[in-house]
């Protein structure tokens, strides 16, 4: 194995639970979700899930490195595909992807020996760990669905993570999500600080003009006052002359 590819981790997502395999240590840690945190593949409470993989980290002082998220069959919805014509072969794409019970899915479409493979996953599991381990210090270089690797990966081992690593440019071309993930990412709690801080913008620019609002409403109440009634004394003589 490189060097370079030592620095690396591959964490190994489950319905039930992750695998992270250390590459420089050779070692699996494991990490159990509770029905509290993930159930059915959904995110029941984000914030502690956050806690609960910070302690996680920290415990087994793993180090910040470029991962690589392999998704098991459990995490994803696949659909073999044979058809030939563009038309039902879209049609086929969209039923699928409406079926799934989620609001947003990560999906790809793998060319096979024999046809396509669909592959979708619930797009907020994936963004969530994508940020929580992005917050941490590590960055995401692929998130593939574990059918696709070439093995059956169930659990990793030295082994699975060696053939993994040998095809490591492969499955960045297949992922589920953008390699650029630190260019692209969409973090779960960035949504809502743009959200606050567009608001305190509009506040201050509303509060800037109704400033200077007020300012021109005060520079013409001070010029009226100080400007004398000369103009109906004049219009009096000239008037008085005319007559």
């Amino acid at each position: 194995m490189k060097s370079n590819e030592k620095k690396m981790g591959i964490v190994l997502l489950d319905m039930d639970g992750l695998d992270y395999f250390d590459l420089s240590q050779k070692k699996v840690f494991p990490f159990n979700f509770s029905l509290k945190l993930i159930s059915d593949l959904e995110i029941i409470n984000r914030n502690e899930l956050e806690t609960q993989m910070f302690l996680f980290i920290n415990y087994y002082k793993i180090q910040p490195v470029p991962l690589i998220i392999l998704l098991t069959a459990d995490v994803c919805f696949e659909l073999p595909i044979t058809e030939s014509n563009e038309t039902n072969f879209e049609n086929i794409v969209n039923n699928f992807l409406v079926s799934i019970p989620f609001e947003e899915t990560a999906h790809k479409i793998y060319k096979q020996p024999k046809g396509y493979l669909l592959v979708a996953a619930n797009k907020d599991l994936i963004d969530i760990f994508k940020y929580i381990f992005t917050k941490m210090g590590f960055t995401m270089e692929a998130v593939v669905p574990s059918s696709i690797v070439g093995i059956n990966v169930k659990t990793i081992d030295a082994a699975a993570a060696e053939f993994i690593m040998a095809k490591f440019n492969q499955l960045k071309d297949q992922s589920l999500i953008s390699a650029e993930v630190r260019v692209r990412e969409k973090k779960v709690e960035e949504k809502n600080i743009g959200g606050v801080k567009r608001v305190f913008l509009l506040i201050s620019l509303f509060l800037i003009l109704l400033s200077f609002l007020l300012y021109l409403l005060y520079l013409q109440s001070s010029s009226s006052k100080k400007t004398p009634p000369q103009s109906n004394r004049k219009l009096s003589y000239h008037s008085a002359n005319i007559t």
